[in-house]
């Protein structure tokens, strides 16, 4: 039982931080390709919201079958504090940040929020959103080589 739940966490690991990365690509393809920014921006918000759920379900497993294999063992290792600094990430960014970014938007109604008094505070909260998902892209490959 121990190996399967070692290989499905890692398929599910691996899974994720693809989905990570591919969000890259596919926002940008979304942005070049549709022509409202405000539509493009609703379609990337709805797939990084679901993108969210899956990644605190997949650090939630990862943790889960750490303590199974390891039990308090875990702590020591590195996968287990490169999942938490994700899960961080993955927190922040979607209970924090993605609600602030949200907030704006509505307030700038009936406006798009680029075109707003709001649009230097937008700007700048995307950014932080921006740096904080990169890392947790390079994160994600580094939590791969590890939990191998």
């Amino acid at each position: 039982m121990e190996n399967i739940l070692n290989k499905l966490s890692f398929v599910i690991t691996s899974v994720w931080v693809g989905s990570l990365w591919s969000m890259l690509m596919v926002t940008s393809v979304l942005f070049n390709k549709i022509p409202s920014s405000y539509i493009a921006g609703a379609l990337a918000a709805d797939m990084f919201k679901f993108l969210n759920y899956f990644g605190l379900f997949a650090s939630a497993m990862i943790i889960f079958v750490g303590f199974r294999s390891n039990g308090m063992g875990v702590i020591k290792r590195a996968f287990f504090w490169i999942t938490l600094l994700i899960l961080a990430l993955v927190m922040i960014s979607f209970f924090g940040i993605h609600p602030l970014l949200e907030t704006l938007k509505v307030e700038a109604l009936p406006r798009e929020v680029m075109e707003s008094m709001f649009a230097d505070r937008y700007s700048s909260w995307h950014g932080i959103a921006s740096v904080a998902y990169l890392l947790q892209c390079v994160l994600g490959v580094l939590l791969l080589i590890k939990i191998r």
